[in-house]
């Protein structure tokens, strides 16, 4: 019985590992251990976010490639390309990509069109004819501005557009070589400050904010408080209204899914506490993108990180979510395979047992035409020895001990008769 159970058992083993080979082979491979960022120039807003992320990242034990570009458009080539897996992306700056989704948007970029003084400006429209900044190429801050001026038919048809970085932008506007120029970056920039410092150049006041953004969803519209950049010295010295965009992170398509939640774990870390424009909790969001919003990143903005993530650290969260395939064969073979073994093992006993007392009435049909005495002798020999095997060497479990002593009777009765048989014939 005990061989007839190890038989079983093998092949329940077998079955079972069967089972979790065929479904591991659909497991998803670990995510990589480095991710390549595109982001923007040296020392600008965008390549310090990263480098908060690189730091978040390398807690996890996930190193971060930051790759400095000149901008959105060139981020934006890079992705395409392949040659990062990530990048910072300015609103307005989308172009016809397939395969780029969005995470979420991070911070708001206000639009600073500044002016010489000397140039009456109170509308987009009045930059006609004018020498206008709008930005290098590469840049997120170009495509924004010449969208903006042509929704006002400025045009480098009836205008000159300039390509210059923000820094030669800056300076060739405060020596009065241009007459406007567009910036798309942080209030915080030294840029800023400078250009609101000076007497002879004016910051543009959107008054028709809201015709824009209902006609750019990317774009919204925010207030620079009397005194917020500079309270000190009063800079600016009135309120303003300005479009800003927003920044968000692009991924590749075939970006590991297992990165997503870890990536925005670490920009709800970075930007959850807000800034001067942003509020408390307000970004990451998945407001304001531009690219269609990856389903997992949508999901963990609405509801939060898993169960597993809130419990375990991110390595084993997403080992264990990786290996719930394997539950497929637990539920589909093993448990069928479970409910199935009692049954099996207990027919393979009594299967045992029956086949012992086949050969017991066998032995019992037979006795009264037993004619001769070594026949008989050779009958009792067997039940005997059958007798002593089953006393020493045969375990049976206890739901089955009924049948086992009852097998044991019935050989003593046969025992009995063969002896009463050969008696007679002495």
């Amino acid at each position: 019985m005990k061989c007839r159970f190890c038989k079983v058992s093998i092949v329940t083993i077998a079955i079972i590992f069967l089972s979790f080979l065929i479904a591991y082979q659909f497991v998803e491979p670990p995510p990589p251990k480095e991710i390549s960022m595109a982001t923007g120039r040296e020392g600008g807003g965008y390549y310090k976010s990263s480098l908060q992320y690189q730091k978040q990242l390398a807690a996890q034990g996930f190193h971060l490639e930051i790759q400095p570009t000149a901008g959105s458009i060139e981020v934006l080539q890079k992705l395409k390309s392949g040659e990062a897996s990530i990048g910072l992306v300015q609103g307005g700056t989308a172009k016809e990509v397939e395969g780029l989704q969005s995470l979420a948007s991070l911070f708001y970029e206000p639009v600073w069109v500044f002016h010489r003084k000397d140039q009456p400006i109170k509308y987009l429209f009045d930059l006609r004819g004018k020498r206008i900044a709008v930005g290098e190429n590469g840049s997120g801050t170009k495509p924004l501005a010449i969208q903006l001026l042509s929704f006002n038919h400025v045009t480098p048809d009836n205008s000159n557009f300039l390509n210059l970085s923000s820094r030669k932008a800056a300076a060739k506007l405060a020596a009065g070589e241009i007459d406007a120029a567009f910036f798309v970056t942080s209030p915080k920039a030294g840029i800023i400050t400078e250009l609101l410092s000076n007497p002879a150049i004016e910051l543009l006041n959107f008054r028709r904010h809201l015709a824009y953004s209902s006609r750019y969803p990317f774009l919204t519209h925010i207030e620079i408080g009397e005194g917020m950049i500079d309270l000190e010295n009063n800079i600016p010295a009135n309120n303003k209204i300005l479009l800003a965009a927003t920044a968000s992170l692009v991924v590749r398509q075939d970006l590991h899914s297992d990165l997503i939640p870890l990536l925005l774990r670490s920009l709800i870390k970075v930007h959850k506490n807000g800034g001067m424009l942003e509020q408390q909790d307000q970004f990451p969001s998945n407001r304001f993108v531009e690219f269609p919003m990856n389903s997992t990143a949508e999901h963990y903005l609405v509801s939060g990180p898993s169960f597993l993530e809130k419990i375990f650290p991110f390595w084993l969260a997403t080992s264990i979510d990786r290996l719930k395939i394997l539950l497929i064969p637990l539920i589909a073979i093993l448990l069928p395979l479970f409910k199935g073994f009692l049954p099996i093992y207990t027919f393979t006993i009594r299967r045992k047992i029956f086949r012992w007392y086949e050969l017991l009435r066998e032995i019992d049909e037979q006795i009264h035409k037993f004619s001769e005495v070594n026949i008989i002798d050779e009958k009792i020999e067997r039940l005997k020895f059958l007798q002593k095997e089953l006393i020493e060497q045969v375990s049976v479990p206890l739901s089955h001990m009924g049948e086992f002593y009852g097998l044991r009777m019935h050989i003593k009765l046969v025992l009995e008769r063969l002896q009463e048989r050969r008696d007679e014939l002495v």
